[in-house]
C-alpha cells in the first residue's frame, strides 16, 4: 500500500509540474522522436513515451527524465503486484527462494528508483544515475535468478524486467545528454 501511495505521489508530483506550463513551450514531438531513434529499441521508447499523458507538457529533456524514471517506478511496482499475485504458484524450494529473491530486489529497485526520482527533480544527475543502476541492477538480478541454483525456469517476471531495462536505457541515454 505504501509502495502504491509513492508511486501514485510520484506521478501526481510529476504531473503537476509538468502541466503548470503551457503546452506552448512543449519540447517538439520530433525530438522525442530524435531521442528514441538513439535507443535500442525505438519503438517502445515512442509507445512508452508518447502514450504517457504528461509528455505533452514536458518542456525538455529533463521533464522527459522525470517521466522515464516515473515509469520505471511504475514498472517495478506493478511488478511487485505481480509478484504477489504468482508467489503461491512456486512451493517448491528452488521457486520459492527465486520469487523472495525477486521480491527482495524490487523492493530495491522500488527505493532506488523513487530516490532516483527525487535526485533528477533536483538536477542532481550524477546521483541519479547511479540509484538508478543500482535499481536496473536489482530488476536483472531477478531476472537471472531464474537461470541459476537449479532448474532453469521461465520467470514470470520477463515483462516487468525487460520493461525496466528499456526505460533504464531511455534514463542512461537522457542522463548522457543532460550531465
Amino acid at each position: 500500500m505504501a509502495t502504491m501511495l509513492t508511486n501514485h505521489m510520484c506521478f501526481l508530483i510529476t504531473s503537476l509540474l509538468l502541466f503548470a506550463f503551457p503546452t506552448a513551450n512543449a519540447i517538439p514531438k520530433r525530438d522525442v522522436e530524435n531521442l528514441c531513434r538513439e535507443t535500442t529499441d525505438f519503438s517502445f521508447c515512442l509507445t512508452y513515451l508518447e502514450s504517457d499523458p504528461r509528455i505533452a507538457a514536458a518542456r525538455d529533456l529533463h521533464d522527459v527524465l522525470l517521466i522515464a524514471i516515473t515509469l520505471s517506478k511504475i514498472q517495478v511496482d506493478d511488478a511487485t503486484t505481480h509478484i504477489g499475485t504468482v508467489s503461491g504458484k512456486y512451493s517448491g524450494p528452488n521457486g520459492k527462494r527465486r520469487i523472495g529473491v525477486c521480491r527482495r530486489n524490487y523492493g530495491i529497485a522500488s527505493a532506488r528508483f523513487q530516490t532516483a526520482w527525487e535526485l533528477a527533480l533536483k538536477k542532481s544527475y550524477w546521483e541519479m544515475e547511479k540509484q538508478a543502476k543500482i535499481g536496473t541492477n536489482a530488476v536483472v538480478d531477478c531476472e537471472n535468478g531464474w537461470r541459476r541454483g537449479g532448474p532453469i525456469q521461465k520467470s514470470p517476471l520477463t515483462l516487468y524486467n525487460t520493461n525496466v531495462s528499456k526505460l533504464s536505457g531511455i534514463i542512461f541515454l537522457l542522463f548522457q545528454k543532460l550531465k
